[in-house]
């Protein structure tokens, strides 16, 4: 079966874009046109693009507001969804000034939807899509794509999240790995994003929200989402948060999967994500 793999830098990471069942000279204009909206993506998203919404509201002080577009929107809204279901083990303002205000009880920002603006409501916001940014990207290819007739890929961001679209006509899923050492498994995905979290890569940089210390975590965790920003913003919050607080979270959410390496090495699951290796 006819597979092009195709790649490119952005977001300080590695994205692949795997397309089945296509002639090639087709999925490469259809994979630039998708890293030409990565690339798009990037300038509004990130925090280290100096005209971006995010590095712009970074910039503004309490009480003042600015015009953001809508895919900063969208992942604004989708934190603060994230942040309330998670108790704030996934937060996006952590790093921000909250002044004499508990950051556990302040709005950092308000946003008004209708005229696409965001206010800043402490002394100074320190906002950062990193854990939620990547993810949002790979929703947004996978939906350039799909203006293409593409629907059998898989996307990558990093080797850290992982979406998968419509299986090749010889395969029932698109592989993911999950799991280290001996606890390693392979899964078969279709329309479902997988992320994981951890030190391995980029060393000790996640930190908990809620008391902006480092987690007692060690080994990675994963989530299992209907949709990547999703998949990737709860695999951060997983990582932070114990075993007994992920498994909860998975049964308020049916769609949520869960995987975590126990002190023993071997691997736990919870959630959908157990359906899938059980």
């Amino acid at each position: 079966m006819n597979r092009q793999e195709f790649n490119h830098e952005a977001m300080a990471t590695t994205f692949t874009v795997m397309i089945a069942d296509h002639p090639r000279d087709y999925a490469r204009q259809a994979a630039t046109a998708a890293f030409r909206e990565l690339d798009r993506l990037e300038n509004e998203l990130s925090r280290y693009v100096e005209s971006s919404d995010i590095a712009r509201a970074n910039r503004i002080g309490n009480g003042e507001t600015i015009s953001i577009g809508d895919d900063t929107l969208q992942c604004l809204l989708m934190s603060a969804e994230v942040a309330a279901v998670t108790g704030r083990a996934f937060d996006i303002t952590y790093a921000s000034d909250f002044g004499s205000t508990p950051s556990a009880h302040a709005v950092a920002f308000t946003v008004d939807p209708s005229a696409h603006t965001l206010t800043s409501c402490i002394p100074r916001l320190h906002l950062d899509l990193g854990a939620i940014g990547k993810g949002y990207a790979l929703d947004q290819l996978a939906a350039l794509l799909s203006e293409w007739g593409i629907t059998t890929a898989c996307l990558s961001g990093g080797g850290s999240t992982v979406l998968a679209l419509d299986a090749p006509a010889d395969q029932p899923g698109w592989p993911v790995g999950i799991g280290e050492g001996e606890s390693h498994r392979t899964l078969s995905l279709t329309h479902r994003a997988l992320s994981g979290s951890g030190l391995a890569v980029q060393g000790e940089h996640i930190a908990d929200p809620r008391t902006r210390s480092r987690p007692d975590r060690l080994d990675r965790t994963w989530a299992l989402a209907p949709n990547a920003a999703l998949s990737d913003a709860l695999s951060t919050a997983f990582f932070v948060s114990s075993d007994t607080d992920i498994a909860h979270l998975c049964t308020l959410l049916p769609d949520i999967g869960a995987a975590w390496i126990r002190s023993d090495s071997t691997l736990a699951t919870a959630g959908s994500l157990s359906l899938l290796i059980n």
